[in-house]
């Protein structure tokens, strides 16, 4: 991928492990994960040094790998590129936040229409946006849902960068890590007959599965670098945790992308948690599938995520309780169930040196704000951005990486950290989760946790979720945000 990308920001990628139900579990039905993000953007500890020097170098030394966010900066920029366009080929019509790109985003720009269909993704597959499952209605676990025995997934740490999690797909099943997603609604995979750019990754083979079905038609994902993901679609049994989504719809890559290489992407694949509207494979999403066919009795899954180790973990079926207050629970309807889109009350961040607090969005103004579990900043246009560090001495666009992140002298860099207000609640990010580390090694400037780089609407990443517990609820079409416990 080209490394100055057109916007700003970084894929958290999170790792999964699911265990058996706990006894303060709402319902036998829902499986707790806890689960453990690393800071893969920065610099670990060499690996030539011994356990304990490593300890210590880590907490010492670590500074922000420029390489990891350029390419991640990109990577998401390309998936609203698609996401958008998908949501336009699967309605005929532009989603309403495509006519509010700014002009230096690119990221699902509104182009003429010629270039619209240019860009779409060639599938005949049959859409049918109210339908939660889309897999064959004759089969009998189609309506039912097949469940099977919940067993452990274990984490695996790869290069100090990043944490995956373990699905299964297929009869008898393949396991595969993959990162998830709220910001897209896909599957994909890399498929046994993918090329030599599948190289590193597990290789989905459908014909050593009894339960795959080929449906025939092919896929294609456009980045702006010029590379493309191919690929076939298929339906087969995917399994997380001992719970299964019959039937799923599925990509099978026969080309990936740069952004989809080893190292630039290190897990198998992707498993998109948002809505059908936006997903290129005209399919259900997963989690959703489950729910259609009766293996999840609740459509809502939560997040409690935390830089803490043992103190974050994703829910799926209902929520934990013992996570966070549910007195605190503000929740939020969908403004369109495509993404995970909800309205933004207000934003300001501290004055300094006894100034007031400085107001950038007030309930006069609301803005429409993505709530994505795959993107690690909080993003806005490089209008709002510079508005919101104005004054501030010492902060700019960082030029060391470009595209809207910007930077400022690490002594502050925790004290300008924001507080959102959704509804009628307002939630503060912390210092620490909004100071992501030293530009480089030695530096005395640090890289903050909100962008430029990005459009009118904001797209909310885990430098805000993991100040609350989020819920996303599919039944109702809301989000939820709540203070942790």
């Amino acid at each position: 991928m080209r490394c100055t990308p057109t916007f700003v920001t970084l894929i958290a990628v999170l790792s999964f492990s699911f265990v058996s139900i706990a006894t303060n579990q709402p319902s036998p039905n829902v499986i707790r994960v806890p689960l453990e993000r690393k800071p893969f953007f920065t610099h670990p500890a060499p690996s030539y040094i011994s356990r304990d020097r490593a300890t210590r170098a880590n907490t010492a030394a670590r500074y922000v790998n420029k390489d990891f966010l350029r390419t991640h900066m990109a990577s998401v920029a390309a998936k609203y590129h698609n996401t958008l366009a998908a949501y336009e080929s699967n309605t005929g019509s532009p989603h309403p936040l495509a006519q509010a790109i700014s002009a230096v985003s690119g990221v699902g720009t509104t182009l003429p229409s010629g270039r619209v269909e240019k860009r779409r993704r060639k599938t005949d597959v049959a859409f049918d946006p109210p339908s939660l499952a889309l897999g064959n209605p004759t089969s009998p676990n189609h309506a039912r849902g097949r469940h099977t025995k919940r067993d452990d997934i274990p984490l695996s740490e790869v290069n100090s960068n990043k944490w995956m999690g373990t699905i299964s797909v297929g009869t008898p099943p393949q396991k595969f890590t993959v990162d998830f997603d709220t910001g897209s609604a896909d599957l994909v995979l890399p498929a046994q007959a993918c090329d030599g750019s599948c190289d590193g990754h597990t290789r989905y083979d459908p014909t050593a599965s009894s339960t795959s079905v080929d449906f025939g038609k092919a896929f294609k994902l456009a980045y702006r670098d010029g590379s493309e993901v191919n690929g076939t679609q298929y339906a087969d049994s995917v399994y997380m945790g001992g719970y299964e989504a019959a039937n799923q719809t599925l990509g099978a890559a026969t080309t990936y992308s740069t952004g989809f290489k080893s190292p630039n992407f290190l897990p198998d694949g992707l498993l998109g948690m948002g809505f059908p509207l936006i997903s290129v494979l005209k399919a259900s999403p997963v989690f959703q599938t489950m729910v259609s066919n009766g293996v999840a009795t609740q459509g809502v899954f939560g997040f409690a995520l935390s830089s803490e180790s043992g103190k974050s973990e994703l829910t799926i079926g209902g929520t934990n309780t013992i996570m966070y207050h549910e007195s605190t629970t503000e929740y939020l309807n969908v403004s369109l169930p495509a993404y995970w889109q909800i309205p933004l009350a207000g934003l300001r961040r501290p004055g300094l040196n006894n100034t007031p607090d400085v107001v950038v969005v007030n309930k006069t103004s609301y803005a429409q704000a993505i709530v994505d579990t795959g993107t690690t900043l909080i993003i806005t246009s490089d209008s709002i951005a510079e508005a919101y560090y104005a004054n501030v001495t010492g902060a700019k666009p960082c030029a060391e990486i470009g595209g809207g992140v910007w930077c400022a002298p690490c002594d502050i860099a925790g004290s300008l950290a924001p507080t959102l207000t959704f509804g009628l609640r307002s939630f503060t990010v912390s210092p620490s989760t909004f100071n992501l580390g030293p530009v480089s090694e030695g530096s005395a400037d640090c890289i903050v946790g909100l962008a430029g780089g990005g459009s009118a609407w904001w797209i909310i990443g885990d430098v805000f979720l993991q100040n609350v517990y989020t819920i996303f609820d599919i039944s109702n079409t809301r989000v939820g945000f709540a203070d942790l416990a």
